[in-house]
């Protein structure tokens, strides 16, 4: 039912439109112009980046959204990760997407943490991190500029000893290509 599949070059149009939808974009810690030139070098940055690893997730079949894994350490054995859904007739699955990706990290990887940043603000996505175990680590104000203006960004991070321990989620197995 869920999945998770390589990026592809055809795929690049359709991740641009959803990285372009104002439901996704405002709470994203970049901003992108609708240039399909950049896109393609995104992508062939991120095809030869071994410190980073993107997916499509697909549900049925449905590409829905992206998630990712950044700042991969495999000293350190940590890792950042990120993830949105771009369909909006599918935004509902959102906090059941993660969850596969945590298991990936520190069921297969080994991974001792994974961390991320929330843009202040979005509510939803800070609660569903916490429902996974996360913790907030503080707050970065006025930490990232966006559309001329600064905004708080909200550190937090899952240790493999807390989402291990954690057993309601141990079903959530996928492939990730």
């Amino acid at each position: 039912m869920i999945r998770f599949g390589k990026i592809m070059e055809k795929d690049l149009g359709m991740i641009l439109n959803w990285r372009m939808k104002p439901e996704v974009s405002q709470y994203l810690l970049t901003d992108v112009e609708y240039d399909m030139e950049r896109q393609r070098k995104w992508f062939k940055k991120i095809s030869e980046d071994d410190t980073c690893r993107y997916w499509l997730v697909y549900y049925k079949d449905t590409p829905i959204g992206v998630i990712n894994l950044a700042a991969i350490d495999r000293i350190n054995l940590q890792c950042s990760a990120g993830y949105y859904i771009g369909d909006m007739d599918h935004r509902q699955l959102g906090a059941m997407i993660p969850p596969y990706l945590y298991n990936h990290v520190f069921r297969e990887m080994k991974f001792n943490r994974i961390y991320g940043e929330v843009m202040a603000g979005n509510d939803v996505i800070l609660q569903i991190h916490k429902m996974h175990g996360f913790r907030q680590l503080g707050i970065h104000r006025k930490h990232v500029l966006k559309n001329g203006m600064f905004h708080d960004v909200i550190p937090i991070e899952l240790s493999s000893e807390s989402w291990l321990k954690e057993k309601r989620y141990e079903r959530y197995i996928a492939h990730f290509e």
